[in-house]
């Protein structure tokens, strides 16, 4: 394929993300070439100043590339980055619920990599634009750093919540005098217990909720709480209850993956 037959479709600063869009375009049969990728990888610092990741396909497939980059829907783009980073595990997994489950998502692979977790967060600013509040709350301890992301990429407000003698509560020290709406953003939903946690702590303190964010909403759309729900990834994994488990029945070596006081 000559250099004159290519075209440029997306620019990026971010060699992850180019990365994922090249895997999604080769996954469709096409010819992809990120330019300047490799001065990126070995002066990112520099490089990305002055360059920008080109992703460049065939001249007679640049519409069709286009409209795939395009409709890319938030399913496929969490489910390519879930794959990529290998966080959903398949095994017999003893959720902190207390339920059993056939699959886990290990989202502290997920926070390791900042340029994957930078583009989540970059999706869920995208859905929680519309609304109006001004802060973004986010549950100890994985909610923190997708709340704190997703506020500066919105420009709002930052808090964070944690349990303290069992009760959820607005971590210590910040000042919420000019706080009334905010957005809640966790990153996997099994039950709602921590959301609904944090939606009790906020009314305490007189503060509304005007829509929550979900990375992962492993319930398959089921739960409701009293504002609009927003999930990047809708799953429907099957659940047990501990004394009831279809995969305890057949003798499947339970794991307990990770650990927190979280009630998902």
């Amino acid at each position: 394929m000559e250099k004159g037959n290519l075209v440029t479709i997306a620019s990026y600063a971010n060699p992850f993300e180019a990365e994922l869009a090249k895997s999604l375009l080769e996954d469709y049969g096409f010819d992809v070439v990120l330019q300047n990728e490799r001065i990126m990888s070995i002066y990112p610092s520099i490089a990305g100043d002055m360059y920008m990741i080109q992703l460049q396909v065939p001249e007679d497939r640049e519409e069709e590339a286009k409209r795939i980059i395009t409709d890319l829907e938030d399913t496929d783009y969490v489910s390519r980055i879930l794959s990529q980073e290998n966080a959903l595990l398949e095994g017999h997994f003893s959720l902190t619920s207390g339920k059993h489950s056939s699959r886990y998502i290990e989202k502290i692979k997920v926070l390791q990599n900042p340029h994957a977790a930078h583009d989540l967060c970059k999706r869920l600013a995208a859905r929680l634009e519309d609304y109006q509040f001004d802060c973004v709350v986010g549950p100890a301890y994985g909610g923190i750093v997708l709340a704190f992301e997703t506020a500066y990429l919105l420009g709002k407000g930052f808090v964070f919540t944690q349990r303290k003698d069992d009760k959820m509560s607005i971590r210590s020290g910040f000042d919420l005098s000019r706080v009334r709406k905010v957005a809640i953003i966790e990153d996997i939903l099994t039950t709602g217990g921590s959301v609904n946690e944090v939606i009790q702590c906020l009314s305490e303190a007189g503060i509304e909720v005007s829509v929550i964010g979900v990375l992962v909403d492993r319930s398959g759309g089921k739960i409701q709480f009293t504002a609009p729900l927003e999930s990047l990834l809708s799953l429907e994994i099957p659940t047990w209850e501990a004394d009831d488990c279809e995969l305890c029945k057949q003798g499947v070596p339970l794991t307990k993956p990770g650990s927190s006081d979280k009630k998902s």
